[in-house]
This record gives structure tokens, C-alpha cells and sequence, in this order.
């Protein structure tokens, strides 16, 4: 605890939208959790510091970084990237936070049944067994598919709404509640969410209907581009889609993988919505329409 008495909260990400928003939904409310931005890019760092805001430099390929990141910190947020290094990014961050005397970490993880075969759902179930198997008190965030993908890997190609998954729905989630829930588990810390799972999935959409919400948000026609995962997998092999900047060739071999299965029903058990928003929150989840809405321009430009 420091000196203050107020927690202090590392939070990973902090220059992306996640981790950003987590910050700024805790810098909401003064006095409950001081927030710690963390990025790798020194030049960063020290622009917050300058800035007058708690920030720190942190590495996750380098674990010689993360003692003197966790100095002095109480809570973590860990999110990683889209890369299997994930893996050893996780554990080796967990032994370092168990050894700088963290008591509590909120990890953000996937949708998952604990039962998974998809590699990156298998993936974050393993580092959360390794966690759960630390000293350290930890909560998991699970959300489903971000909205923000529409302007990421699911963006729009050529005005259309890519689905390559049949007629299967899944589950979205606005970023914006994602971090609202992680960031009020960190600041009511372990005495109330040690040991909990929070899954957060506000509508239930498969792609002709994420294309009727953005037709009807956007004024403009938006088609749906219905596939099955072979027709994706021979774009690709055409060159005619590409792996988003950032995520390794494992990350985006598995992300095929999930939708696969998603079409052959073995993701059937996660097509649903779930009330965590509301429980936690006290108000209704983003919903799609509304988050189209909000990000107008950018959709929008894609259509240029």
C-alpha cells in the first residue's frame, strides 16, 4: 500500500484502447486507486511523467523490467497482446508480482469453457490456472468479441461485412464496458472480487445481423459477406486477406481456428448475453447500435 493508503494500480496497456480506457475509468474516480501507466517505450513514460501522471516502463519480453515496474504496487491490470508469447509474457510476470508482494491481479482473458482446444482460448486457460495456482489474489475479466475488431481485424473489406462463420452468432462487448468492469474490480479490490469470473457479452449477432446494425447506424447499405471458414482460408492463401499488424502468425493461425469451430457449433456453449454490465455497473451495456453510432467516422472510413 502506499503511502497515502491508496492502492496503486499497475495497468498494461495503457497506450491502447483497453488499457486506456481502464485508466481513464479509474482517473474517473479520485481517491480509490491511484492509476500507473506502463508502457515499453521509454519516450512514452517519461511524456506522463512530465505530464504529472504515475507511469512506469515495463518490457513484457524482458522480465529484467518488471521489479522495479511493480515497486511499490498493490493491484495489477495484465492484459498481452496477440501473440503466443503470451504465454511466458504471463508467467514470468506472475512470479515477479508474487515476489514484489502485489496482492491483487485482474487478468483479461477470453470467453471461454475452460475446456478449450483453440489454441489462444487454451492459451489464456492455462496462464489462468498458473495464476489461480500463485499467491496472488486474481480476478478474470472474459469478454467476448470486442467491437472494436469491426475497425481492426474484422473491418470492413470492400463494404462489406466479412462473416466466415455461416450463420453463427457470438457474442459483442464495447470496449469502453470492458474497461469499466476491470476497472472497478481493481478499485474494490480482492475483499470483493477475489476469485471471480466476469463474462461480459452484450448482444448476440451474427454477421447479417451486425451488417443490418451498421446499415442502420451508418446511413449507408452495409452487405454481408456470409463465408465458411475453407472460403476464408482460400482468401488468405490468395493474399487476399492479411494478418493485422501485431498479431504473430501462431496468434492468427488460432483465430482461424475459433472460427472454424465456431461453425461446427463448438462454441455454441458462449452464444449468449450476459447481465455482468449491469450487476457490476448498475446501467445497461453498450450496445451495438450505439457503439456504430459513436464510431461513425471511423467505420466510415473504411468505405473510402
Amino acid at each position: 500500500m502506499s503511502n497515502t493508503g491508496t492502492p496503486r494500480a499497475l495497468v498494461l496497456g495503457a497506450t491502447g484502447r483497453i488499457g486506456s480506457a481502464v485508466v481513464a475509468a479509474l482517473e474517473a474516480t479520485p481517491g480509490q486507486v491511484v492509476a500507473v501507466r506502463a508502457s515499453r517505450s521509454e519516450a512514452t513514460v517519461e511524456q506522463w511523467i512530465k505530464e504529472g501522471k504515475e507511469a512506469v516502463r515495463i518490457d513484457l519480453d524482458d522480465p529484467d523490467t518488471f521489479p522495479g515496474a511493480l515497486a511499490g504496487i498493490d493491484r495489477v491490470f495484465l492484459m498481452t497482446g496477440y501473440t503466443s508469447a503470451m504465454n511466458h509474457q504471463t508467467k514470468t510476470l506472475v512470479d515477479a508480482a508474487e515476489d514484489a508482494g502485489v496482492g491483487f491481479l485482474v487478468h483479461l482473458g477470453v470467453f471461454s469453457d475452460k475446456r478449450s482446444t483453440d489454441p489462444h482460448f487454451a492459451w489464456h486457460e492455462l496462464v489462468e490456472r498458473y495464476i489461480a495456482g500463485s499467491r496472488l489474489a486474481w480476478a478474470n475479466v472474459h469478454p467476448h468479441v470486442f467491437m472494436e475488431n469491426l475497425l481492426g481485424i474484422n473491418r470492413l473489406r470492400d463494404g462489406a461485412m466479412v462473416w466466415p462463420m455461416g450463420d453463427k452468432q457470438v457474442g459483442w462487448i464495447a470496449g469502453d464496458d470492458i474497461a469499466a468492469v476491470v476497472a472497478k474490480v481493481l478499485a474494490e479490490g480482492p475483499e470483493t472480487h477475489a476469485g471471480k469470473d466476469y463474462y461480459l457479452s452484450a448482444d448476440l449477432l451474427n454477421g447479417a445481423e451486425v451488417a443490418e446494425v451498421l446499415t442502420a447506424a451508418l446511413g449507408r447499405e452495409i452487405p454481408a459477406l456470409v463465408l465458411t471458414p475453407d472460403e476464408l482460408q482460400r482468401m488468405i492463401d490468395a493474399g487476399l486477406d492479411t494478418v493485422p499488424p501485431g498479431m504473430d502468425a501462431a496468434y492468427a493461425a488460432s483465430t482461424l481456428i475459433w472460427a472454424r469451430q465456431t461453425y461446427e457449433g463448438r462454441f455454441d456453449y458462449s452464444a449468449v448475453t450476459t447481465g455482468t454490465v449491469r450487476d457490476l455497473l448498475g446501467r445497461e451495456p453498450v450496445h451495438l447500435g450505439s457503439w456504430a453510432t459513436a464510431h461513425r467516422q471511423e467505420l466510415l472510413d473504411q468505405l473510402s
